[in-house]
């Protein structure tokens, strides 16, 4: 029983120590998912989070506009049904394709680019877009 304990409490501890060292960040595919899913929620702010550096410099204020505009296409699509991603990671730099099915089971697809600031993945503006 005691080793059973100590064995817990060290995977405990280990698996911690991973979290605080940002092991279980989300990658792409997930951030993608949270953008969708905090926007269709609503959470604004949440979702602004979500851009780089550059994205919140280049549009600032009319951000939360677009994104307010966005919430109720959602809700008027029935809100999420579901999202699909496949993604490509290179270096600091990823590609998320993905497709959205919402409840009137109407699908949007398009293709997001990501770029890794301080450590967590960021929505991008593509040059070519």
């Amino acid at each position: 029983m005691k080793l059973s304990l100590n064995r817990a409490v060290m995977i405990f501890i280990m698996m911690t120590a991973l979290a605080a060292c940002g092991l279980f960040k989300p990658g792409p595919s997930q951030v993608v998912k949270d953008f969708y899913h905090n926007v269709e929620a609503g959470k604004i702010e949440d979702a602004k989070k979500l851009f780089s550096a550059q994205v919140v410099q280049t549009f600032g204020s009319k951000m939360a506009a677009g994104l307010a505009v966005q919430t109720g296409e959602m809700k008027k699509k029935g809100g999420i049904k579901s999202i699909d991603t496949q993604e490509s990671v290179t270096g600091d730099l990823a590609k998320v394709n993905y497709t959205v099915t919402y409840g009137d089971n109407s699908v949007e697809k398009g293709a997001l680019d990501l770029i890794k600031e301080n450590g967590d993945w960021k929505i991008q503006m593509s040059a070519n877009k």
